[in-house]
């Protein structure tokens, strides 16, 4: 037998290999439930007169951002606005507190859909849904992969814009 040669090492490699590989087929099964999307509710506010998806201020931990989307909740041919992370851009990490407006486009990141329109029109007494999907660079656990928030806006008697729950949107009874 080579000692110093390449027959010890080899077996060495070879039985870790298939202890590593039993190991794997033990604990796979279990893995499969610890991965989820767990989604939180996040925070709407309007930032300039624009809506804004906010981390809660309770949340732990920054959240690096993926992709953002922003439609109406009702209608199958919905407009949509839509942002995603740039192909080797480092994620926008979102502390709690912060926010992203519609619109807005931050650097690294670039419109999302099938033909990058504009920017649609927001309209009052609407329900729209707001995400923000987590950026997960490898498959594992994170507490909070999506960050998402139904909301209307309303005009208040003096003219003044305000984001409200869809509990109090018109169509939420539908």
């Amino acid at each position: 037998e080579l000692y110093g040669g390449i027959r010890k090492p080899m077996q060495n490699f070879k039985g870790t290999l298939a202890l590593l590989v039993a190991a794997g087929c033990c604990v796979a099964p279990d893995m499969a439930h610890a991965f989820q999307l767990v989604r939180e509710e996040a925070d709407i506010r309007l930032v300039d007169g624009t809506p804004a998806i906010c981390i809660p201020e309770k949340a732990k931990g920054s959240f690096p951002v993926a992709n953002l989307l922003l439609l109406e909740y009702y209608t199958l041919e919905s407009e949509s606005w839509a942002i995603r992370l740039k192909d080797d851009a480092k994620p926008m990490k979102l502390k709690p507190g912060n926010c992203i407006a519609y619109g807005s486009i931050p650097d690294g990141y670039e419109r999302d859909g099938p033909d990058n329109r504009e920017n649609f029109q927001l309209k009052l007494n609407t329900t729209y849904y707001f995400q923000a999907i987590r950026h997960i660079p490898t498959l594992w656990y994170f507490r909070t992969a999506i960050y998402e928030s139904t909301f209307c806006l309303k005009s208040d008697a003096d003219g003044t814009l305000s984001i409200q729950k869809k509990s109090a949107c018109p169509d939420f009874s539908r």
